[in-house]
């Protein structure tokens, strides 16, 4: 199983020179995974630092330059200027993998995350739906343990089919929960399930359920997109 140090968090002038940010030696197992899973992850819980670390790790490993910029990006967003030592060791460290016009723009943003630019991979910049910010997802509220919380659970082990059959089995009894409605379209989004969400889209607007904005932005992403 692949692994990342603890020593993530620390770094020295020899090691700013490593070949890449994850050792041999690493004690902080990363689990079986893929990306919509662990973009998911960091978009529920922004401030777990090591949620993100692994969204870094896998897209380094797969060398997907353009998400891997959006996750080095999204970390300095949430750093909002401490933890130098941290983005600077993984920057430099995923710097084989990022274009130079990327490299300097993370560099630039560590300094100013105000003029931070985004790309389509970015959560809390203008990436993926982009009606929700930063602050309101550190914001919500404690959520019981009911359909979200079972769903959460099962993006958890990248159960996302049975997540989004969760959500959309919960809309029927409380559709016009917020809650549930944006975590539904977080899976749509993040598995592109274009024609499920059209259909409950489509059903739950002949219904007359209250809808939250980001029904209409994500309906205007699919149909941008050729799918």
């Amino acid at each position: 199983m692949r692994r990342c140090s603890t020593n993530l968090f620390v770094m020295t002038a020899a090691e700013s020179e490593a070949s890449g940010p994850f050792m041999d030696h690493e004690a902080i197992f990363f689990e079986s995974s893929n990306l919509s899973t662990l973009v998911l992850k960091v978009r529920r819980k922004p401030d777990d630092l090591m949620a993100h670390v692994r969204r870094i790790y896998f897209c380094y490993l797969h060398a997907l330059s353009d998400p891997l910029y959006a996750a080095l990006l999204d970390l300095l967003i949430v750093l909002d200027d401490k933890g130098h030592d941290l983005s600077r060791r993984l920057i430099t460290g995923c710097r084989s993998q990022l274009g130079s016009e990327q490299l300097l723009a993370l560099n630039t943003t560590s300094h100013d995350v105000q003029q931070v630019q985004g790309n389509k991979y970015s959560l809390f910049t203008k990436g993926l739906i982009g009606t929700l910010h930063l602050l309101q997802s550190r914001d919500q509220q404690q959520i019981h343990h009911d359909a979200l919380a079972l769903a959460q659970d099962f993006i958890e082990y990248s159960q996302l089919e049975e997540a989004m059959l969760t959500l959309e089995q919960a809309l029927m009894r409380e559709s016009a929960r917020p809650d549930i409605q944006m975590l539904l379209l977080e899976l749509y989004q993040s598995t592109s399930s274009s024609e499920r969400f059209r259909q409950q889209y489509g059903s739950m607007t002949e219904k007359g359920v209250p809808l939250i904005d980001a029904w209409g932005a994500l309906a205007e992403v699919f149909a941008g997109k050729t799918l």
